[in-house]
């Protein structure tokens, strides 16, 4: 079982420009990670870890999907990151996705592996192939039907 933790709002950022709608939020962020789930089988744990302050809700587990979301309160998510890599019992099956390089480095040394957001999230970076992505031949029945229509709208006669 491996647990992927995920650097929130480093990762929230990154993917923005991607992200549609209500996704770009912090509570769209989390929906999108529980629906598309990249983190593969549900036997692998996903941690997301956002910087937060007092008062801020700590933990939150979503019993249908391996979830677990934690604010860091006082100190920085890159500080709760390393002190949950420090906990693994196996911290070679830890992988934290993150585009931070200091704390890439830092879980490294702790036996972690690291992802960039976009492996990670590597299914918002597939170009999805619409119909209408194919293009007819010129010498096809319907290629040759366009450019007929073409010629009479342009004024073009052979």
């Amino acid at each position: 079982m491996n647990h992927f933790i995920i650097d929130g709002y480093n990762a929230l950022f990154a993917l923005r420009p991607f992200l549609k709608g209500t996704a770009r939020s912090r509570e769209g962020f989390l929906l999108y990670i529980k629906t598309a789930q990249p983190f593969g089988s549900f036997r692998n744990k996903v941690t997301v870890v956002f910087d937060g302050k007092k008062g801020v809700v700590s933990h939150q587990q979503t019993p249908s999907v391996p979830l677990r979301v934690i604010f860091s309160k006082q100190g920085s998510a890159d500080e709760a990151i390393v002190r949950i890599v420090t906990r693994e019992k196996h911290p070679q099956q830890a992988f934290v996705v993150t585009d931070d390089r200091e704390l890439s480095e830092r879980v490294r040394l702790l036996g972690a592996k690291t992802m960039a957001v976009s492996d990670f999230f590597s299914s918002l970076f597939k170009k999805k192939r619409k119909p209408t992505d194919v293009k007819p031949s010129p010498e096809s029945k319907e290629g040759k039907s366009i450019t007929d229509e073409m010629k009479k709208e342009w004024g073009i006669e052979e």
